[in-house]
């Protein structure tokens, strides 16, 4: 590995100061990472909410289930800045191929889905190309320290998107001149009968949430596993003694000429002087020289930097000799065997379970989202009294403008207006569907009716509710024209309906 073109500056940093870095490695290589992000999850996520146009919920768990796909796209274009090489869209279409073959996609999105190191870990088949037993060993080693630091990476994110979801669906919901209530009801998104342009809205906020919140993630796991490999592999002091040597490599003939010019002064200077001279003071014992140089050696072995001691219990066989080079018996490494096997085979099937009880809620959800739209879908049985008329059609007679002449020419104006406007209520009830409710007033029946009928026949029902609460309140007869016009519109209006026969 190239250590002196990495665009970081390597030194021991904690697993908290790692994840600081992860967010600096984000703000300083945003440009490339999210057009990597754009190119991949958002073409994708442009297709598959047209696709399921009506079914939103199934392109949000599909696009939610191909995450680790768009961490690989991540992650390629955060390796390429960590040694300043750009990402351009031909690089990524050109790399694609090999990141779906040979970076453990389908791992990825089966058993690895809900692991909670995921994005540490992710280099390891991705950046290193390693696999089975050398992967398994490389991530236990890379987690070992850090394993809890990376659970709450991906505790932190998630809580981060549930936190901008619900911030940007109240703002979003503020700003809608309708009201926001259906917007924001999870229970509504999960199981209402939405409209779609309110849907759309809620799909594209949760596609703004994984935009900000995933590059953050995957980012502060690769500063992770650099800051890992580097406490691992002493990339620091490796690059020290590199960038060591090639000061040496370009400074040497500069040190030469100076240790020629210094022992050419101290040729000069010391030429005249006795040879007694050499031996003015003596120099200290052998003795003396040794015991200093073991305190200079316990010195530096006592340094915490250096090196420690501890003690280690190790469990014996009493039969067995204490030089032997191995204490365990024959068989023991047969059951060792055969544990880890067991082990992997439960691992194994508890994600299996994992999946098919995450398909079997899912599938739980949308037929019960189903029956909840054909409940709303289903029209509740018609009353037969409504405001203490008699709404059934069979109450009603056969030609109900000519009942209502009748009374009119009788003198029972209230008589002939109550008629046609139970009639109304019939025709409203049975053919437009219209749900009355027992308490409304004349002036809530109005309000149900506006927008479900014809504009003309509204503006009828409208007259008839106001000629007859002047009749049937006011006392107020109405003139005989009016009653006649009355008469001769109901027809046109309201009948030809079931129970309201010509």
């Amino acid at each position: 590995m190239q250590l002196e073109r990495i665009a970081l500056r390597l030194r021991r940093r904690s697993s908290w100061e790692a994840l600081d870095l992860g967010h600096a490695m984000l703000r300083a290589w945003a440009a490339p990472a999210y057009r990597a992000w754009a190119l991949g999850y958002g073409v994708l996520a442009v297709v598959l909410l047209t696709v399921f146009w009506s079914r939103q919920t199934i392109a949000l768990a599909l696009l939610w289930w191909l995450k680790p796909a768009f961490d690989r796209v991540l992650l390629f274009a955060f390796s390429r800045s960590l040694f300043a090489q750009p990402t351009t869209a031909r690089d990524l279409l050109r790399a694609l191929p090999d990141l779906i073959r040979n970076s453990g996609l389908l791992l990825g999105l089966t058993l690895h889905r809900f692991s909670l190191v995921r994005s540490l870990v992710l280099p390891v088949r991705q950046l290193e190309r390693l696999r089975g037993k050398a992967a398994r060993d490389r991530r236990r080693v890379l987690t070992r320290k850090i394993g809890g630091s990376a659970a709450w990476l991906i505790f932190v994110c998630a809580n981060l998107e549930i936190a901008l979801y619900a911030s940007l669906v109240i703002t979003v919901g503020a700003l809608l001149p309708q009201g926001f209530e259906d917007v924001i009801s999870l229970n509504d998104w999960f199981f209402g009968d939405l409209p779609p342009e309110r849907e759309i809205v809620t799909s594209l906020i949760v596609v703004a949430v994984h935009t900000l919140v995933e590059p953050l993630y995957v980012a502060g796991g690769f500063a992770l596993y650099l800051n890992r490999r580097s406490e691992l592999e002493g990339w620091d002091i490796e690059l020290s003694f590199r960038n060591l040597a090639d000061r040496l490599a370009t400074g040497t003939p500069k040190v030469l000429a100076g240790f020629a010019l210094v022992a050419m002064v101290l040729g000069a200077t010391l030429a005249p002087l006795p040879l007694l001279a050499a031996d003015s003071e003596a120099a200290p014992p052998r003795s003396e020289q040794a015991s200093r140089a073991r305190r200079t050696i316990d010195a530096v072995l006592a340094d915490a930097e250096f090196g420690h001691k501890g003690e280690e219990t190790v469990w014996r066989w009493r039969d067995k000799p204490r030089d032997s080079d191995d204490d365990r018996p024959g068989w023991w490494d047969a059951i060792a065997r055969i544990t880890e096997s067991i082990g992997q085979i439960l691992k194994g099937l508890v994600w299996i379970a994992w999946i098919a009880g995450a398909a079997f809620l899912m599938i739980v959800l949308l037929r019960y989202r189903d029956s909840r739209l054909a409940q709303r879908n289903r029209r509740p049985p018609q009353p037969a009294f409504l405001f203490g008329f008699d709404v059934r059609p069979e109450s009603l007679p056969e030609d109900v403008a000519a009942a209502a002449r009748q009374c009119v020419a009788a003198g029972r104006a209230v008589d002939a207006l109550s008629l046609l406007y139970r009639g109304a209520l019939v025709a409203l009830i049975h053919r437009d569907g219209i749900d009355f409710r027992p308490g409304d007033t004349e002036g809530d029946c109005r309000r149900r009716v506006a927008g479900k009928i014809a504009p003309t026949e509204a503006s009828f029902f409208a007259e008839l509710l106001q000629t007859w609460q002047h009749a049937a309140y006011a006392g107020a007869t109405p003139p005989a024209a009016r009653l006649e016009r009355l008469c001769a519109d109901w027809p046109r209006h309201f009948a030809g309906l079931d129970g309201a026969h010509p």
